[in-house]
């Protein structure tokens, strides 16, 4: 039985992978195409990702609380209900797209006239195709999902690359993004077919309703978050020329790689969570989500303080200096990435859903505004400044929910002294190795490659030089241990319910179990 830390490594190395290649997607391609097509392809990316974000309501995600509750018949249904929603709500929003095409931005506007039937056929794959980043990993089949990842992240990289060299425009472009798209749905369906099945009629409401109840909530609170995220990006692209709003997303795409790594703690420690909650070892979840978060910590710190101190030279060297202005823009992301530690997973576990909304709803005016007088008085920087703002605090507020209801002070909810360490550590090697450039004055690519670099030997060589490795490595230790021990009870309670249950139907008796270890506090 693999480890939780096995697992996390096939995982994220896969996820790794695929950013490397997203990453050095558009690095090919303000090569190939003039800036205006590749701002308008950044735009196209906008709006699918607005749409994906906006639309799913946390409903495939849901599958990585369910399924470890569920038999083989239960797995089937909610894979089906979920595959109807998200079908639906896909043509809902691009029916939507295209009636209120006048409102967008006039550069969002050419983009729909001119590649309309394309973009629709990419949002119905593409948001049929968000199971496959969930329903491997919900399933147990983490190695499965990790070569998904590489290969249809391989796939679509290939293909928007070489039309890119071959055609130089940008509808080549989007006819092989959208290719890959539909691939990585048929994948999709494949592992349907082979490790779980579907059910998609007919649909029982009682358990629909079940999962609607559970995700949407959470749903909501994610569609205020990612209208919060997505606004700054719209009042970018909405003040500015497309050229200028593919320097601002350069800071986003190099984002990715931190929230992939926090993206793959979660969903590798829900289900995990989701055990120990049900026979109520709230401590040892605590425990276990305390311990994932510092040893991510121990990652994450480090690299974003080394591209924090070199994000001019670094933006400089992979997209040339023509997009090096984004660097104000990346340094203002990295500081809303460092003061996020994953608590999603705690407010996942314990039902909080409808608290996250409120918060949600309470700070997305403030981000906005935030962003708009940022914009008016700092230009393109100040458009990232009400996101960290608001981060902080709905951060706080979060916090300050679930030390109320776990009874736990704040300082518990949180290993504070060791994620403190972390950043202290990294911080004064990101200084150190800055200051020392400063003084050199490498060129452009000696401190894009070897700055970085410098930053995390140190890093390393302060945590062996302190010891401070072996307490490291007792974290994850004792992490493997707990998440072994939420994977026997996962076993044995399979096994209870296989027992228990109808074989073509769910039923109340489905309902009943999903309600017995499912309470929201």
């Amino acid at each position: 039985m693999a480890s939780i830390s096995r697992q996390g490594i096939v995982l994220s190395a896969a996820r790794y992978i695929e950013q490397v290649i997203l990453l050095l997607t558009p690095v090919v391609l303000v090569r190939t195409i003039d800036a205006g097509a590749f701002g308008e392809y950044r735009l196209f990316w906008l709006l699918v990702n607005t749409v994906a974000l906006l639309f799913a309501f946390e409903l495939p995600r849901s599958l990585l609380f369910f399924f470890v509750r569920l038999d083989s018949e239960g797995r089937r249904l909610y894979v089906g209900q979920t595959t109807l929603f998200l079908l639906a709500i896909t043509i809902v929003a691009s029916g939507l797209i295209f009636l209120c095409a006048d409102a967008l931005p006039s550069a969002m506007r050419d983009l729909l006239r001119q590649h309309g039937l394309l973009i629709a056929i990419f949002l119905l794959a593409s948001n049929l195709g968000l199971l496959l980043d969930v329903l491997p990993n919900a399933a147990g089949q983490i190695r499965w999902q990790a070569q998904a990842i590489v290969a249809t992240s391989v796939l679509r990289a290939a293909l928007i690359i070489s039309a890119a060299v071959i055609f130089r425009r940008l509808e080549e472009v989007l006819v092989a993004a959208t290719l890959a798209a539909c691939i990585r749905l048929g994948l999709l369906t494949y592992f349907i077919a082979r490790y779980c099945g579907i059910r998609l009629f007919p649909l029982d409401k009682q358990q629909f309703r079940i999962q609607l109840r559970y995700a949407l909530p959470f749903g909501m609170a994610g569609l205020l978050w990612n209208m919060r995220k997505q606004a700054e990006q719209w009042i970018v692209a909405t003040t500015f020329s497309s050229g200028v709003f593919g320097i601002f997303s350069i800071a986003t795409t190099l984002l990715l790689p931190f929230e992939v790594l926090r993206g793959v703690l979660a969903n590798l420690l829900l289900p995990k969570m989701s055990h120990l909650h049900s026979i109520g070892r709230h401590d040892e979840l605590l425990r276990l989500n305390n311990q994932g978060n510092v040893i991510i910590s121990a990652i994450m710190f480090p690299a974003i303080a080394a591209l924090f101190a070199f994000s001019h030279e670094v933006i400089q060297f992979l997209f040339t200096e023509e997009y090096a202005r984004g660097s104000p823009v990346l340094r203002i992301y990295l500081v809303q990435t460092l003061i996020s530690a994953e608590i999603t997973t705690l407010l996942s576990v314990f039902g909080q859903g409808s608290a996250n909304m409120r918060y949600e709803a309470l700070i997305l005016p403030f981000a906005v505004m935030t962003s708009l007088v940022g914009v008016w008085y700092f230009g393109l920087p100040g458009a990232a400044v009400g996101s960290v703002l608001a981060t902080f605090v709905a951060y706080a507020l979060c916090l300050r929910r679930l030390s109320k209801v776990m009874n736990v002070p704040i300082g518990r909810v949180q290993d504070w002294k060791n994620l403190g360490k972390v950043l202290s550590a990294s911080a004064l090697c990101a200084i150190v190795v800055r200051l020392s450039a400063d003084m050199l004055q490498p060129s452009t690519l000696l401190a894009a490659t070897l700055g970085p670099a410098a930053v995390l030997a140190s890093y390393a060589t302060i945590l062996f030089v302190t010891g401070y490795y072996r307490t490291l490595s007792e974290m994850r230790r004792e992490g493997n241990e707990l998440a072994n021990t939420s994977r026997s009870v996962e076993q044995s309670a399979s096994g209870i319910w296989s027992d228990q249950a109808p074989t073509n139907s769910l039923g109340k008796s489905g309902a009943a179990r999903i309600s017995r270890f499912w309470r929201p506090a």
